[in-house]
């Protein structure tokens, strides 16, 4: 397979999965920059072999994070899947990923969640903001889902949102009573067909809404933690576990194709074994 061979075949593989497979524009960039870097590190694309794929990780993981590494990794295993699925080669081919510390992401506290949903802004972009926040707090939406709700995808009689989440796959999940009180006062203020959108009907630049959160967070004095908006997703995962929810809800809430990477949300943490191990400690027990 020749060099101009394979840049053709991944430039079918990226239209399939755009057109046909109906992969986020965020999805497609993710598969091109791993192709990218693949053909920056592997040191020939002339062809593709396993003894390429390992030099590949070998070459990125001496100048970039491993987390990229394995980033890029993933996407290149999605085109060399297609490759052989679609009878462009024999064999099925992996780029192997390289080791990461696992560590425990962590997310805002009850209280200073608490501190950041009684903030009470005076502007309509700050209004704007924490009606945004009611609903990822509720739901824990991934604020891509947030900014691109509509206004007939919620349901308020019935308390149920429809999220379009990663390769426009749908699912309807529901809200509170106190998130249908905010959301329903929000669209009192505007008739545009966007929940959260600018003042001519727009959609949302992510930066901008970020901006708009930090300045919320400096107000309410909390810190920032990892992943800003993506955070309350882990609260939200968290919280409905310590709640005694059903992790397979929880996977069917936020939208993942497995009940694995669902758990990578919910990954015990110190206060959640402290916990635990006072409600369960042997010792303790006996004492009692």
């Amino acid at each position: 397979m020749v060099y101009l061979e394979i840049e053709k075949l991944f430039e079918a593989f990226l239209k399939e999965k755009q057109y046909l497979c109906g992969a986020s524009p965020a999805t497609v960039r993710i598969y091109s920059k791993s192709w990218a870097a693949y053909k920056r590190y592997a040191g020939c694309v002339c062809e593709i072999t396993d003894d390429r794929l390992k030099s590949f990780t070998l070459h990125a993981s001496q100048d970039i994070k491993p987390g990229s590494v394995n980033a890029y990794a993933r996407g290149m295993n999605s085109f060399l899947t297609w490759l052989h699925e679609n009878g462009h080669v024999t064999t099925r081919m992996r780029v192997p990923m390289t080791s990461v510390e696992k560590r425990v992401l962590q997310t805002y506290t009850p209280e200073e969640a608490r501190k950041i949903i009684t903030y009470k802004p005076q502007s309509r972009v700050g209004k704007r903001t924490m009606a945004l926040l009611y609903l990822l707090i509720d739901t824990g939406a991934r604020v891509s889902e947030g900014l691109s709700l509509t206004r007939k995808a919620i349901d308020f009689e019935n308390l149920l949102v429809t999220l379009k989440g990663k390769g426009n796959k749908e699912r309807r999940i529901p809200i509170s009573l106190e998130a249908r009180k905010r959301l329903y006062h929000w669209l009192a203020g505007h008739d545009h067909d966007l929940v959260f959108c600018t003042r001519g009907g727009g959609k949302l630049h992510y930066d901008n809404v970020r901006r708009e959160f930090l300045d919320i967070l400096r107000a309410v004095k909390v810190e920032k933690t990892e992943g800003a908006f993506h955070a309350f997703r882990r609260y939200f995962g968290k919280q409905y576990i310590r709640g005694g929810g059903n992790p397979i809800y929880l996977q069917r809430v936020f939208g993942h194709s497995s009940l694995q990477m669902t758990q990578k949300y919910v990954d015990a943490d110190e206060e959640s074994l402290q916990m635990a191990h006072k409600a369960l400690s042997p010792l303790e027990r006996l004492k009692r």
